[in-house]
Formats: structure tokens, C-alpha cells, sequence
């Protein structure tokens, strides 16, 4: 008669294991988002720097624009049947570059195809904006 009870409580156990891994992993999985972060930052200054070199181009700053859909949870699409492909919630959208030296047309154009060559976006989801000058007033 102990052998039924035995086995409810290791397959209870078992369950209750499962249960707070995949706890243990979701709760986790927000750690590697920081690193992201961090690295999108590192890439950020590294493309703002880039484009300082640029002929023509004064100080730059660059803003990205990114879908602001709801993440979904990671086991989100595991049971889902039609889950084939991984959906990218953070999928950039659009890029604003305030930047010194872009009243001059040629230098915006060649600015814009740049961005919609290394980004692989779209020319007309770049806005390339005059920076304003310092002591400036409008």
C-alpha cells in the first residue's frame, strides 16, 4: 500500500521541480536584456562617432524609434502550434539624426542613403534634422 503514495509524491516533486525552473528561467531571461541594452548603447555612440567623420558633418545625435508592441513571455509561443517563426518585438522602426551640417542638400542625401544602406531601412523613415547651434535662439 506504500507504493502508490511513493510514487504521487515523487511525481508531485518532479512537478514541483519543473515548475520553479521554468520559473527560475523567465525570471533570468530580463538579465540578458540588460546586456543588450548595453551593447545597443555601445553600438549607438560607435555609429555617432562614425558619422562625425563624415565629410560635412558636424556633432551628430541619433535617436531610434522602435515598435512598441508588448513582449510577449519567452514560453509564450512554445506550445502554440503555429509558432514557426520567432516574432521580434523590437523591431526598429524609424531613426532621427539631429546632426551640424545637414542644411547643406548634398550632405543630407548622401547622410540619408547611408543610413538606409547600414540600417536597412527605408529613406523615408530617416528624419535628418539641423542641429542647433549653440547661443542660437528661435
Amino acid at each position: 500500500m506504500q507504493k502508490p503514495a511513493k510514487k504521487s509524491q515523487m511525481l508531485l516533486v518532479g512537478l514541483m521541480m519543473i515548475v520553479f525552473g521554468i520559473l527560475f528561467i523567465t525570471s533570468t531571461g530580463n538579465l540578458g536584456g540588460e546586456k543588450q541594452k548595453k551593447e545597443e548603447k555601445r553600438l549607438l555612440s560607435t555609429l555617432e562617432e562614425t558619422l562625425e567623420q563624415m565629410e560635412g558633418l558636424g556633432k551628430v545625435t541619433v535617436y531610434f524609434h522602435y515598435d512598441e508592441r508588448e513582449t510577449e513571455s519567452s514560453l509564450a509561443g512554445y506550445f502554440s502550434i503555429s509558432a514557426s517563426t520567432p516574432k521580434n518585438s523590437s523591431q526598429l522602426k524609424g531613426l532621427l539624426v539631429v546632426a551640424e551640417g545637414v542644411e547643406d542638400p548634398a550632405v543630407r542625401n548622401g547622410l540619408s542613403q547611408l543610413l538606409a544602406n547600414v540600417l536597412q531601412l527605408p529613406e523615408y523613415r530617416i528624419v535628418i534634422v539641423e542641429m542647433k547651434k549653440k547661443g542660437e535662439s528661435s
